[in-house]
């Protein structure tokens, strides 16, 4: 279906807006755009959107800019065109609808000066959206839109204006509810011809424009009245015109993993940790099948377990004696009856996990869960994306060096990202201050800090009252111990969600098991959120035994009182700044980046203060020796 702008903006309507588009008016805009470019603008490449017959583009090509015009109109791009070979500079012109899907050009900035409003607010968001996508890290954005406040204290519906012999006629009505302006404008040349054309435009006020661009993911710098400078937005304001830079969005954590450099230690990582929990795993993994039949084996080099997929008749040949005397059958064998009874289990009774998982979360943690405050997802990561879906519209509180991947989706989704200290004395004023929808700390930190309790209480509690989540990433708070948990606190205190997986430690982030466990009035909202049946059941069965057996990672801490104090007074040699962090941490976090010959992960932090580097402790002998030959001694 041909939209309306697709035909109105057509030789007849600009009969009528080359008498309102004056060059006088024109110029002004250019001069207003070619300022605010200077100020702004990383770069020279803009595109102009719903750039009509030229008027900003050409002038704009003029002063040395690489310009694209992108319209729907091919008679207007004509004329652009025309208009540009006259001028001797160069423009690219698109055909085009604003408001399709297509990607747009990638630009350092993009104007759009009155050509907003001709779709719903839906596809107005998704147009910015869009224009956020092509704009390069820093890049500018000029809206101009028509301000409805302006236009209803001069609002009538029929107004005639008669130039050069043609009459051109125009008839409006205001839907209140809708925001929309609906009308026609009929053009009636001297000859006796007669252009009918119709229009449909949302008309915005301020605030709500303000709203569609932050949800787009953009920071307004200013708002000017009337392609001026500085001038302020009143209730006679027509024309207003936003100037916003595109807000930088964290990328995923896991676009960080990348080969090391030839000839450096790897220490982004640690998986020599599987080897103090290799035979707690092999001993799970092997009690989920049945019978007397041999063991799958966990294999000793990898990270985590193997894929925990049901056995094939071929695999289970393959791994047990040949002597072995237990047959295979399609209907269920004593090797993998459970296991494929574990992978047909789509646990409709229990999509959120709580059922199975509460009552181990509840002596893991030595506190009582009941199963409606847990909820299971595909680790922290799918938890953590369930949550930014909570984050927007609105305001999320973060440390310095968060863990990107929240608060990546979280801004996409249209949320303000604003850094604050949980530590500091005055965190839950900030909170106060700030209202936001989320509040996301890790605990521990990448610098190794693990939140006291009460500093959790007194921002949970500050969070509640601003009906705000205090999210604590615990995803790495295993190597603690069960007892270092905020878990227990959920049990006494509102608005507080904990997230624990099966990853860090234990060594099976191929399982994709992980849990929220939340206050009783937070639940229903991670809920609502969350995919269902997001953790398989066979997943899940083997987490849940893992942490039934307990703290599992003392071995795993023995190891890190010599080798961790080792690597920090090796990278000091090596004159790095190290911060230890928690003992029982298996990092440490030099300052800027590691030294020569070592490579580690870098974190960077949201906004301003330096870049450190994590830097995992080598715990096997062959890394140890590694690092010991770097160090020199």
């Amino acid at each position: 279906m041909t939209r309306w702008y697709a035909d109105y903006f057509t030789a007849d309507y600009w009969s009528f807006a080359r008498h309102e588009y004056t060059a006088e008016r024109t110029a002004g805009e250019v001069a207003y755009l070619l300022k605010t470019l200077a100020e702004h603008a990383p770069g020279r490449r803009v595109l102009d959107l719903g750039c009509g017959v030229g008027r900003h583009a050409v002038p704009l090509a003029e002063h040395g800019h690489d310009v694209t015009g992108v319209d729907v109109c091919r008679w207007a791009l004509d004329q652009a065109g025309a208009a540009a070979g006259r001028a001797g500079v160069p423009l690219r012109l698109v055909e085009a609808d604003l408001l399709g899907g297509g990607p747009l050009p990638e630009a350092d900035a993009v104007i759009c000066l009155q050509a907003f409003g001709w779709g719903d607010d839906g596809e107005q968001l998704r147009m910015l959206r869009r224009v956020r996508d092509a704009l390069a890290p820093g890049g500018l954005l000029v809206l101009d839109h028509s301000n409805v406040d302006a236009i209803l204290r001069h609002y009538r519906p029929t107004a005639r204006f008669e130039a050069e012999g043609t009459v051109f006629d125009f008839f409006r009505s205001y839907d209140t509810l809708s925001g929309r302006s609906r009308g026609e404008l009929r053009v009636t040349y001297a000859g006796g011809k007669v252009a009918r054309l119709l229009d449909d435009v949302r008309l915005y006020r301020p605030p709500e424009v303000a709203g569609l661009l932050a949800a787009a993911g953009f920071d307004v710098l200013r708002a000017d009245a009337a392609f001026t400078s500085g001038a302020a937005v009143d209730l006679d304001t027509r024309y207003v015109q936003f100037v916003a830079r595109r807000r930088e969005v964290p990328r995923p954590a896991v676009l960080d993993h990348r080969s090391p450099a030839s000839g450096t230690l790897d220490l982004r990582s640690a998986p020599d940790e599987v080897e103090y929990v290799q035979d707690v795993l092999t001993e799970v993994w092997s009690g989920l099948g049945t019978g007397a039949s041999p063991a799958l084996p966990f294999p000793a080099t990898a990270a985590s377990p193997a894929a925990l997929l049901p056995p094939t008749a071929a695999s289970v040949a393959a791994a047990a004696p040949s002597s072995a005397a237990t047959p295979v059958s399609s209907a269920g064998s004593a090797v993998g009856g459970d296991l494929l009874d574990l992978s047909r289990d789509y646990a409709l009774r229990d999509p959120y996990g709580g059922e199975r998982a509460a009552p181990v979360l509840s002596r893991h943690f030595g506190t009582e869960i009941t199963p409606d405050r847990v909820v299971a997802g595909a680790g922290t990561t799918g938890l953590l994306a369930a949550l930014s879906a909570l984050a927007a519209p609105g305001t999320v509180l973060c440390t310095p060096y968060a863990h990107p991947d929240l608060l990546g989706w979280a801004a996409t989704h249209g949320a303000e990202l604003r850094v604050f200290d949980p530590a500091a004395g005055d965190a839950a004023e900030a909170v106060a201050a700030a209202r936001p929808s989320l509040i996301v700390v890790e605990r521990p930190g990448v610098l190794g800090d693990l939140l006291p309790a009460e500093r959790v209480a007194a921002l949970a509690e500050a969070a509640a009252e601003a009906g705000s989540l205090l999210v604590l990433d615990e995803a790495c708070a295993a190597y603690a111990g069960p007892e270092a948990s905020a878990v227990p606190l959920t049990s006494r205190l509102p608005g507080l969600v904990v997230l624990r997986s099966l990853s860090k430690g234990y060594c099976c982030g191929g399982l994709r098991a992980g849990f929220a466990v939340c206050s009783a009035g937070a639940a229903p909202a991670l809920r609502r959120v969350a995919p269902p049946l997001a953790v398989a059941s066979l997943s899940l069965r083997f987490a849940l035994r893992l942490l039934s057996r307990g703290d599992l990672l003392t071995p795993l801490r023995t190891a890190l009182a010599t080798a961790k104090p080792a690597l920090v007074d090796g990278l000091r040699d090596l004159g790095a700044t190290v911060v230890p962090g928690h003992p029982a941490l298996p990092w440490v976090v030099v300052e800027g980046t590691p030294p020569d010959g070592v490579t580690g992960k870098p974190v960077r932090p949201l906004t301003g203060g330096p870049a450190v580097t994590r830097v995992s402790v080598p715990l096997s002998a062959e890394r140890r020796a590694a690092f010991s030959r770097l160090v020199g001694r």
